[in-house]
């Protein structure tokens, strides 16, 4: 048996030997055809015109092909398969040189006008304070201003006119005027989307100084008054006390961002709601300094009479006032109707009639209150705003918005 095992183990060794030779073999055979082919090949071989043979010219249908120009371009086969990129002309080529842009509706006169700006125009216009993020949003809807064809010597290169349509600064600011129906002249000059964050701007511009400065005036006068009273005041008269601190924020929140305000349909139903409220209390303060007065006239009031009667009276003066200031606020807005001047009116009456003493101040104020908004919202005025642009298009200086006949 272990004859027989070594014999079976010298068999196998056998074997491996006889495979590991075939595939020496075989891994050499490659390598000596790469060699053979890579050798030059002899002088004959490559000048058969040397030995004088002479070939057959290739005729049509023969077994050889025949060899292809040597000028002839390499194509990719890469790049057959893909499309060349389609060019297309630039969207500013379709507004140069216009005279001035426009944004149309139904209307004969244009909503939006765009055109280049006079030195006497600029000259004439009072200067306006912008934010950086109301001079970017400008800069991004004139984008294409630059391209305006000067309108003759008066023009200034650098200066340019934006004229809002009577009544379409408001309506077109609080998105009730649609821009899908507008239409651009010439086509890619303006971009309507954007229209109503320029009519805010515009607008917002405007009504700062004839608004918000004079109510900025009076609701600190209101503050300085009313701290004597603040401090004594009752548990009634707290809530009388969150309407002053309602109005000096919601003041400050338009002043900040006029333009933002006025498009919140939630703001301005707010400012509203703050009038109604502020005309109940203030029917209330009046009704206590009647009712004070009327103790001490009878002669049957307690000791320090006479001094609620002073500090009922300066509430209900106060109260009169804070009326008047929210509807300026209301009116700063484009919100205020015709009929907002009915309770406006009923307090002045009731002031005068009621005698009370430093009550002038606020019956001026609700006179004032109603001429304002019987003279119509200042928003509703054909608006004209000035810019003066870089070469880069970004807006460096604002004048206006003035109203134009």
């Amino acid at each position: 048996m272990q004859e027989l095992a070594w014999w079976l183990v010298a068999v196998l060794a056998l074997v491996c030997a006889a495979l590991a030779g075939l595939l020496w073999l075989r891994r050499r055979a490659p390598d000596a055809g790469a060699a053979a082919r890579s050798e030059p090949a002899p002088a004959d071989a490559r000048e058969p015109r040397a030995l004088g043979l002479t070939f057959p010219a290739a005729v049509a249908g023969a077994g050889l092909a025949p060899l292809p120009a040597p000028g002839a371009p390499q194509r990719n086969p890469v790049a057959a398969l893909v499309a060349p990129p389609i060019v297309r002309t630039p969207a500013l080529l379709v507004a140069a040189r216009a005279r001035r842009y426009e944004l149309r509706d139904a209307a004969p006169e244009p909503v939006l006008v765009l055109e280049r700006g006079s030195a006497e125009d600029w000259r004439r216009a009072a200067v306006a304070t912008p934010t950086p993020m109301q001079c970017e949003l400008l800069s991004g809807a004139l984008a294409h201003a630059s391209l305006l064809a000067t309108a003759g010597a008066a023009a200034e290169g650098d200066l340019y006119r934006l004229m809002l349509r009577a009544g379409t600064a408001l309506p077109l600011a609080r998105g009730e005027m649609s821009t899908a129906g507008l239409r651009v002249v010439p086509a890619q000059s303006l971009d309507a989307a954007k229209s109503p964050g320029l009519a805010a701007i515009v607008m917002g511009l405007h009504c700062a100084p004839v608004y918000l400065r004079g109510l900025r005036r009076e609701v600190s006068a209101i503050q300085a008054d009313s701290a004597g009273w603040l401090r004594r005041s009752s548990s009634a008269d707290e809530r009388l006390r969150a309407l002053l601190q309602d109005l000096s924020r919601y003041l400050r929140e338009v002043e900040e961002n006029h333009a933002g305000a006025i498009r919140k349909p939630v703001f301005v139903a707010r400012v509203a709601d703050f009038c109604t409220q502020t005309e109940q209390q203030w029917r209330l303060a009046l009704a206590a300094a009647s009712g004070a007065r009327q103790r001490l006239e009878a002669g049957d009031a307690k000791a320090g009479a006479a001094e609620e009667l002073a500090q009922r009276s300066l509430v209900a003066c106060c109260a009169a006032r804070m009326l008047a200031a929210w509807h300026g606020l209301r009116l700063a807005l484009g919100d205020a109707e015709p009929a907002a001047t009915l309770p406006l009116r009923a307090a002045a009456q009731s002031l005068r009639a009621a005698g009370l003493e430093g009550s002038e101040a606020a019956q001026r104020a609700l006179g004032a209150t109603v001429q304002a908004i019987e003279a119509g919202f200042a928003g509703e005025a054909a608006l004209m705003l000035l810019l003066r642009l870089d070469s880069l298009g970004r807006v460096l200086e604002v004048r206006g918005p003035v109203p134009v006949e």
